[in-house]
């Protein structure tokens, strides 16, 4: 560990950031070379005479910058300059390798892109989209996101519409929209990766929440009370939720539980993001949380899981209120999605593709549900017939990371829990298995083999959910 203390007694300004600059500087000069390990926040606190809660500020704004990592049980060091590419990223020198880890949901059932193109080509007045148009998209366009929101369960207005570039710029536009840089944003315990790097690059800060659990130890909803609790104590602004399929447990709220969620936003003013792609895979015809609470939520379809992830297109529905920001800020990023894709997506959305493709889609996957059950037991693996991916209980004392490690080794991707974590805290004996990657039934069958023979190894015998109501 080296024994860094910089001189600050020249700052005139916050004296975190100051303790921050002084630690970029002396990365970029070299004084602290990559792999060095900083000292504990408690110890450099004490040496600058400053307090606890201005170290840790200085240390998780380096970290935004991505100057440090931290490593639990460890502690905190110099980050390489070069940032370790997502294994949610796909790769094209994988080929070999069996996908457990990406939820890509049946991408070898999407349809004919060649059928859809020839379609596109001979659509009146095509050349008008090979030009510019506003921001939140084309009427018709909207219209059509319209129709597919109701398979996210949510009667939307046209004119309350956004089209985006997928769901992921949908998220980012909505983070921007609903809340400033310095507000807290609750998440689950277990959440939607992406959203753990993009939040904090957006100057908010994430508040994970424990879900509560069953008798059984399966995952429920984010406790409703912890919720409340945090936006008296922490000054939470709003809530970002799965609703219908959580990501990564694949749980799927009660009405019940929508409404104890949906009652604390109302009593605390907070805002929801709904994020929900996996929806029309559910057979649950449950409201989503932009019919409960219209006034708070703003709502987020996508069909990458259901149609087409090339075509980048998405959609944003929010209150009125809201509606000048998104448009705003979709042209400031992108200046519009792409009309041409969107048209493309329009009319598979209206002419019955789209209700072909996911009849297909849910056909296969729970055949694979089914195999999984079959091979590693139904009762280790949170998740269903109608659910794209399964949250793996592992042994209390077995550690995620060597069991995803172990399956690479092997030429299997799956996740472990840290994923879906925030950096500081530990690995939680969870890992995410998706069913729709591999195209192959017979290659399928083969990953999740190879699942159950790790598992079935003395160091990482998964065990039978069991676990407290938390």
């Amino acid at each position: 560990m080296t024994i860094w203390c910089p001189d600050i007694s020249a700052a005139s300004g916050p004296i975190y950031l100051a303790v921050a600059d002084a630690m970029e500087a002396d990365i970029r000069s070299g004084a602290l070379p990559v792999g060095t390990k900083l000292p504990p926040q408690r110890e450099l606190a004490y040496q600058l005479g400053v307090t606890l809660g201005t170290i840790t500020r200085a240390y998780r704004e380096a970290e935004r910058r991505r100057l440090l990592r931290g490593e639990t049980g460890r502690g905190t060091y110099v980050a390489p300059a070069e940032i370790e590419a997502s294994p949610l990223i796909p790769r094209e020198d994988r080929t070999g390798e069996l996908d457990l880890a990406r939820n890509f949901a049946f991408p070898h059932l999407n349809p004919d892109l060649a059928k859809g193109l020839s379609r596109l080509s001979r659509t009146p007045g095509i050349e008008r989209l090979n030009g510019f148009v506003p921001s939140e998209g084309l009427a018709h366009h909207r219209e059509a996101g319209a129709r597919l929101f109701r398979l996210f369960r949510l009667s939307a207005d046209p004119s309350n519409i956004a089209v985006t570039c997928g769901a992921q710029h949908g998220i980012q536009v909505l983070l921007q929209a609903l809340f400033r840089p310095g507000d807290a944003v609750a998440v689950d315990a277990f959440t939607y990766p992406s959203l753990l790097n993009s939040a904090p690059h957006l100057g908010l800060k994430l508040v994970p929440l424990p879900m509560l659990r069953s008798a059984e130890g399966r995952f429920l909803s984010m406790d409703p009370d912890a919720l409340a609790a945090a936006a008296r104590t922490e000054g939470v602004r709003g809530v970002f939720l799965m609703p219908n399929m959580h990501n990564p447990t694949a749980h799927t709220m009660s009405l019940a539980e929508r409404e104890a969620l949906v009652d604390v936003a109302r009593r605390h003013g907070l805002r929801i993001i709904e994020d929900d792609p996996y929806t029309p895979f559910v057979r649950d015809e449950l409201p989503a949380l932009g019919t409960l609470a219209p006034e708070l939520t703003a709502s987020i379809a996508s069909i990458s899981k259901l149609l087409s992830p090339g075509s980048r297109i998405g959609f944003v529905h929010v209150p009125k209120e809201y509606g000048s920001a998104v448009r705003s800020l979709i042209g400031e990023s992108t200046w519009m999605a792409s009309p041409i894709t969107a048209e493309l997506v329009s009319g598979w959305i209206a002419d019955g593709t789209l209700k072909r493709t996911l009849l297909e889609k849910r056909r296969v996957n729970a055949a694979r549900f089914a195999v999984a059950g079959e091979l590693l037991g139904e009762e280790r693996v949170e998740g269903g017939m109608d659910k794209v991916f399964g949250w793996l209980h592992l042994d209390p004392e077995t550690d995620p990371g060597a069991v995803e490690a172990e399956l690479r080794r092997r030429g299997v991707a799956a996740l472990s829990s840290r994923y879906f974590q925030s950096a500081d805290r530990r690995p939680a004996p969870f890992m995410r298995l998706c069913w729709g990657s591999i195209a192959g039934e017979t290659e399928f069958r083969t990953a999740i083999n190879c699942v159950a023979e790790v598992l079935a190894a003395p160091q990482f015998k998964a065990r039978i959910l069991s676990g407290p109501v938390a």
